[in-house]
């Protein structure tokens, strides 16, 4: 901002110094100042124009990798559904096995009891 302030004062102490009447100097001055706040508000929109375009640019490589992260949760997720639709698969078979090896033995124990009570 001082360097602002040390070009805006060499300037106006060069339209006051210079060989011009009072009304030259001060359209000198006034004409200064509006080519000043029109090179200020060109390089304000300028940035406003270089932080949109940013901002742009950072939008979309969001969107890219909230794409790739939702893309990578999905397979995750997928393949952990048929991890465990697999293992309650083997789960319910063991359980099936071990209910028809109990329900065989105890037909066998009441076979053998039957046999047994018709002897004696």
């Amino acid at each position: 901002m001082s360097f602002l302030r040390g070009v805006l004062a060499g300037l106006a102490i060069g339209y006051l110094t210079a060989p011009r009447s009072g009304k030259e100097t001060r359209e000198k001055l006034t004409q200064g100042a509006n080519d000043l706040q029109n090179q200020w508000e060109e390089g304000v929109d300028q940035v406003k124009a270089q932080i949109d375009r940013l901002t742009g640019k950072a939008e979309a490589k969001a969107d890219q990798y909230a794409g790739k992260a939702e893309e990578i949760f999905d397979k995750y997720k997928n393949e952990t559904k048929s991890t465990i639709n697999e293992k309650q698969d083997r789960a319910k078979t063991a359980y099936n096995n071990k209910v028809n090896e109990a329900a065989s033995s105890a037909k066998t124990g009441i076979n053998h009891a039957e046999d047994a009570l018709k002897l004696n």
